[in-house]
């Protein structure tokens, strides 16, 4: 029995949405789906959104180069010491690393949110370059 031209027009239809609707759902589950739309100046979370790590892990976060930027960083809504925070490696790559005697000794069983602001450190805080990215991680 042939298929008429209009139900053929529908099963080709349904086999492209089909199609469109796997594509989507691959693109989320490899992007993570549900972490944070990033500023285009952060290249790195640490540790990465939806992780899952130890009591004792680093949080921070690496920025572009250029210009310098002031971090600020918080983690589960407290500000974390500036003089606890360690810049690392490059000039906007900061790190607070937890352990005995520091605002925070270790990381919380669970989850986690961590919070960063920044803005270039020639424009100081009311700058209109100023970003924020938050994400969220769980530690053991």
């Amino acid at each position: 029995m042939a298929l008429s031209r209009r139900r053929q027009a529908l099963i080709a239809a349904a086999i492209a949405t089909a199609g469109i609707a796997s594509i989507a759902a691959a693109v989320l589950v490899r992007d993570g789906g549900s972490g944070p739309t990033l500023d285009s100046r952060v290249e790195d979370l640490i540790p990465a959104s939806d992780s899952d790590v130890l009591a004792q892990q680093a949080f921070g976060l690496d920025l572009t180069d250029t210009p310098r930027y002031v971090i600020e960083l918080y983690l589960n809504g407290e500000r974390m010491p500036a003089e606890e925070i360690v810049q690392a490696g490059s000039v906007n790559r900061v790190v607070y690393q937890p352990g005995q005697d520091r605002a925070v000794e270790r990381l919380r069983a669970g989850e986690n949110c961590a919070r960063a602001v920044f803005y270039p450190f020639a424009e100081g805080a009311a700058s209109p370059r100023r970003g924020e990215v938050r994400w969220c991680f769980r530690a053991a």
